[in-house]
């Protein structure tokens, strides 16, 4: 993602009215964040190879409740922010899975939502190229997928 590809994404996020968007296949390098057009942006990507990496994109009136955020790896990122109205601290994560399903990949993932704290609200973003179908698993996924399932659906 360029910088002109970046601005197109502050302008359709504030035309959306969505405060806090993940962001997967960013292609940057390294870790960090960085203020851009009234919008925090935080990124995590490969060490040296432009691909994969993920990143959130939160409006400066978000930010004022931040709490943190970390970089886990090329692929994982999430943010803590404090909720309004109740006292509570809101989880966002965001996980990009490029390639169907990988153990790997899936575990970083396990881990990282294991240190959400239980009292937290979560909210899981991100890219999985998996197709849930339209059957029911209760307690994971409703009846309104679209389609067939797909080994990454799984």
């Amino acid at each position: 993602m360029y910088e002109g590809k970046l601005n197109i994404v502050h302008k359709e996020r504030k035309g959306l009215d969505i405060d806090i968007l993940g962001i997967s296949e960013m292609k940057w390098t390294g870790r960090g964040h960085f203020r851009s057009a009234n919008n925090i942006v935080m990124y995590s990507g490969h060490n040296t190879n432009r691909k994969n990496g993920v990143g959130m994109n939160i409006t400066n009136q978000v930010s004022k409740s931040l709490t943190g955020y970390k970089a886990v790896n090329d692929r994982i990122i999430y943010i803590r922010v404090k909720a309004h109205p109740v006292n509570n601290l809101c989880t966002g994560v965001c996980s990009y899975n490029q390639c169907g399903y990988s153990g790997h990949r899936f575990l970083n993932l396990h881990l990282t939502l294991n240190k959400t704290l239980r009292k937290d609200v979560l909210i899981l973003m991100g890219e999985w190229n998996s197709k849930i179908g339209k059957e029911e698993e209760p307690g994971t996924v409703g009846r309104y997928g679209l389609g067939s399932r797909n080994e990454a659906g799984e």
